[in-house]
């Protein structure tokens, strides 16, 4: 893969070393893509079903285009949907992101003796799962001992833990339970990601009896347990079809920053899983389907012209749209190149025309609530600057030598062609069409294919590609090792770059003993990767619900859907 001569400037920190990083035997994308969701049955709607209640409950019915893979947070893609009702963290994220107290009402990162940090934490007491297992702490060591398994999709979120089990003297294997309600984590190094990890949906404390019972291949599949401590509850899953939530009766543990602490004012959540788009606009616009989450935005002004019915709700989101280069084929495997057509990008255009202004401009390749965006300097950022996108083509091997519009390899002659592949929905389809009149205009030939998602990542994966338009969804800088590092080449990189100075970044916050360490080493990773180019940002994506007016509390937190839901404060005026 090339790399380009233009490197961060002084203020730039460089990688002491390379020390070992620790690995995962999984090869899998943790790559947590916007979910589209809310669908409905028109069926069901002419057979009296999405009802669904007895007289006098309150009922709220959401749809989704697609059915949940399974109830296991790490493994779906649909934590908008159940999950997030069903299941809870230790940790939470209010709605202003800050980390609050939640199955745990106290935790502490110690790092008093350097060789020996700890990570120490306080559950609440009085808290059943579902099957009535008491939550304490001989539960959640085994929810992290299942988690931890080699074959575990979320196992990297234990390395520093787990690495005790080779050190003697400690009372337990990298968990010891103080007493029922007080644990600590004894770890290898005081890994200051624990406390996200434990704030989000893959460090789901499920019930430990079913993952134990059922094991990691089945456990949260259609017909096996689905348990978890949240305020609502599994009652049936018809595949393809529905899936029934019940509330928790017995719920009083709420986050201390949900207004309601006891039991949902909702009796029971259905959720309605259909493809067909028009027939969940339809469902929405008759009143049987309460909310639309992620709303298309071709859909957001006939929403907004009716206020008296309708409430629109945007929120930042916690990723990007881009065009993704495969970086281990010619001629992309050019930096100069692949830079080049970030700035040959008119996102004010893409955002007006087809986001209706709801987003931002993508300047680089995290979402602006993180603070390893917003730190990284201006001259690194990617804007609309034609003379410099030619420039960089130049620079590149390609420029207009002869007297038509299009751009020619400096050596072969070749005119140079981006065969650009997209997903099938609509704002996909229509951001490529712009960005096809955009590069045209700066001399590229564009020739644009679409795939369904689940095809497009697979070819990518294969490294078939030349460049895809994409896009991804995670609240955390560590995300871009998922994206960029060597070790997932193939995998979640499926742009195939592969870069040792970024890997050496990788691995310095990767064992970061402070917040501030983390976030200088991310941020320069991010910039390294911002001076190669393996993707074009485009635009920084928003989330976008619709509701009835009738819905009351429904909220966006601004971390997304790996949050849990602050389901008890919703309800229903109808």
């Amino acid at each position: 893969m090339g790399i380009s001569t233009e490197e961060p400037k002084s203020e730039i920190v460089k990688p002491a070393g390379t020390p070992v990083r620790p690995r995962s035997k999984m090869m899998i994308a943790i790559v947590v893509v916007l979910v589209l969701v809310i669908a409905a049955v028109a069926g069901a709607w002419a057979a009296g079903l999405l009802g669904g209640g007895d007289k006098g409950e309150k009922v709220l019915v959401i749809a989704m285009s697609s059915d949940v893979e399974k109830m296991d947070p790490a493994k779906t893609s649909a934590m908008y949907g159940p999950p997030g009702m069903i299941y809870e963290t230790l940790i939470t994220r209010d709605l202003t992101g800050a980390f609050r107290p939640g199955l745990a009402e106290w935790w502490n990162l110690n790092t008093t003796d350097p060789d020996h940090p700890t990570f120490e934490i306080r559950l609440q007491q009085g808290v059943k799962f579902h099957d009535n297992t008491p939550f304490n702490s001989n539960a959640v060591k085994r929810i992290i001992n299942y988690s931890s398994q080699d074959d575990s999709w979320v196992q990297y979120e234990f390395w520093a833990i787990y690495g005790c089990q080779n050190k003697t003297g400690w009372p337990d294997a990298g968990m010891w339970a103080k007493d029922a309600y007080n644990l600590v984590f004894n770890l290898t190094w005081a890994d200051v990601a624990l406390q996200f990890n434990l704030s989000h949906l893959y460090g789901s404390m499920m019930g430990p009896d079913a993952l134990e019972s059922d094991g990691l291949d089945n456990y949260g599949t259609v017909n096996h347990k689905v348990v978890g401590t949240g305020p609502f509850m599994l009652q049936e899953w018809v595949a393809g079809d529905h899936i029934t939530l019940v509330k928790n009766k017995n719920y009083s543990w709420g986050a201390p920053w949900f207004e309601n602490k006891g039991a949902a004012k909702i009796d029971k959540v259905i959720y309605r899983i259909i493809t067909d788009p028009t027939a969940r606009f339809a469902g929405f616009e008759s009143g049987d389907i309460d909310i639309l989450q992620q709303v298309p935005p071709n859909k957001v002004p006939t929403y907004r012209d009716n206020p008296d019915k309708y409430t629109v709700i945007t929120g930042r989101g916690q990723g990007t749209y881009h065009v993704e280069f495969n970086c281990n084929k010619t001629p992309f495997t050019n930096p100069d190149l692949r830079r080049a057509f970030g700035y040959a990008i008119n996102r004010t255009q893409i955002l007006d025309v087809v986001w209706y202004g709801i987003g931002e401009e993508g300047v680089n390749y995290l979402s602006p609530i993180e603070p390893e965006s917003t730190k990284v300097p201006a001259q690194y950022n990617y804007s609309y600057n034609v003379p410099k996108a030619i420039q960089l083509f130049e620079a590149g091997n390609y420029k207009n030598n002869d007297s038509d519009v299009w751009l020619e390899n400096l050596t072969t002659n070749v005119e140079l062609t981006l065969h650009l592949w997209t997903t099938t929905k609509g704002e996909d389809i229509a951001m490529s069409q712009i960005l096809k009149t955009q590069f045209e205009a700066v001399g590229v030939h564009v020739e644009l294919t679409t795939y369904t998602e689940t095809v497009l990542r697979d070819k990518a994966a294969s490294s078939e590609q030349e460049a895809i338009l994409f896009w991804y969804s995670w609240p955390r800088a560590e995300i871009l090792d998922w994206h960029f590092g060597t070790w997932a080449a193939g995998g979640s990189n499926t742009g195939w770059y592969m870069d040792s100075v970024f890997d050496d970044y990788v691995t310095n916050w990767t064992y970061a003993t402070t917040e501030k360490e983390f976030s200088d080493n991310a941020t320069a990773g991010h910039i390294r990767l911002l001076t190669q180019g393996p993707w074009a940002p485009i635009l920084f994506w928003y989330q976008i619900f619709a509701i009835h007016n009738y819905v009351k509390g429904w909220t966006v937190n601004p971390l997304g859907q790996e949050q849990v839901i602050n389901i008890v404060d919703v309800d229903i005026h109808k």
